[in-house]
């Protein structure tokens, strides 16, 4: 009793002994829970003195306390056998976690763990990945945007100016002499090349279909671009108009993003021979998903746990998934070890208001 006494009594974390009014047993509330002895540590934290409590039901001390830390007193002289909670404390004025045991035959303890600097960890540690999830879809956005101005740029100028030396070229093959005609038709096919090549480059870095025209024909292109030159036969099924279901730029501009990653995994993992692009709009949503035949995942593939592994493909799919959280999206993956896989994309056709606008 003395060793008892002490331990109680030199414990850090607040302890609160409980009885339940004899005869009450089987229908136990918190009115017919009684205070039998609470440590120093309850006193200090709970703000309360020792002879106060002692003798007095739990509801008169604490008449309008969160029902979360009676009922764990409760469920435990009921049930037998330990229960635990936790929540903010008015009383404590912290964040607790609650851990009560029984004590045979109709007594139970409850021990009280200070977990606020812990929460606020966890907190912290959340508004942190949320400001990188934030950060990591503003960028693909700044970065569609450099690569609009510099396409544009491109275009505008280089794009231009290769055409205009072509004509010019052409015109020349018509006065010059038979003795030139070689020369001038090898500068005329290397300016064509050099035409082809900005084309090309000017699509790699941002197509202009996907703000002109919409993320259907984009994908299209996309497809053609990535998945014909490596034998891969490819189709694009869509459902909903881009009338009747308009999404904003930003939304397809990160749908097509991360689309194009997708296809990139295809192409460098699952020996697919043939995808399915698959755009589906509808009220308040648009979703774009990737099928291919190829070898699928494995039965046990977690994103997450092959994540930390960092495994390069399933790391591809992590990046996807956070940038498509910020803006409320979601991504899911249904796979059949051998037989394929289908990763869907789903985000509203809205952003909110003010958000990467």
């Amino acid at each position: 009793m003395i060793v008892y006494r002490m331990l109680f009594a030199r414990t850090f974390d607040p302890i609160a002994l409980y009885r339940v009014e004899e005869g009450s047993r089987r229908s136990i509330t918190a009115d017919r829970v009684f205070f039998v002895d609470v440590n120093p540590s309850y006193e200090r934290v709970m703000k309360v003195r020792r002879r106060d409590v002692i003798g007095r039901s739990f509801l008169d001390v604490w008449p309008i306390s969160e029902p979360r830390w009676s009922q764990i007193i409760v469920d435990c002289l009921r049930l037998g056998h330990s229960v635990h909670c936790e929540g903010n404390s008015k009383e404590a004025g912290s964040f607790l976690e609650a851990i009560a045991f029984p004590l045979p035959p109709a007594m139970a303890a409850v021990i009280f763990l200070d977990k606020t600097k812990l929460k606020d960890a966890d907190e912290a540690l959340d508004r942190k990945k949320n400001e990188l999830r934030n950060l990591a879809t503003q960028l693909t956005l700044t970065e569609e945007s450099t690569r609009r101005a510099i396409a544009t740029d491109l275009h505008d100028r280089i794009g231009y100016d290769l055409v205009s030396q072509l004509h010019k070229i052409r015109e020349l093959r018509e006065k010059v002499r038979p003795a030139l005609e070689a020369e001038m038709a090898a500068l005329e096919a290397n300016t064509e090349k050099m035409i082809c090549e900005s084309r090309s480059l000017i699509f790699e870095l941002s197509p202009p279909i996907l703000k002109e025209v919409g993320i259907n024909p984009a994908l299209e292109s996309l497809a053609d671009n990535l998945l014909t030159p490596h034998g891969i036969k490819w189709e694009l099924r869509a459902k909903g108009t881009m009338a009747d279901f308009w999404a904003d730029d930003a939304v397809c501009v990160i749908l097509y993003r991360m689309a194009r990653e997708l296809l990139i995994n295809v192409i460098k993992h699952s020996g697919a021979t043939r995808v399915t692009i698959i755009v589906n709009r509808g009220p308040g949503k648009i979703m774009v998903a990737v099928e291919d035949n190829g070898r699928g995942f494995p039965e046990d593939f977690d994103l997450d746990h092959n994540e930390a592994r960092k495994e390069t493909k399933s790391f591809g799919l992590f990046s996807i998934r956070e940038r498509l959280e910020p803006i409320d999206g979601t991504l899911k993956i249904v796979s059949i070890p051998g037989k394929g896989a289908t990763v869907a994309m789903s985000c509203p056709l809205k952003l909110k208001e003010g958000e990467f606008k």
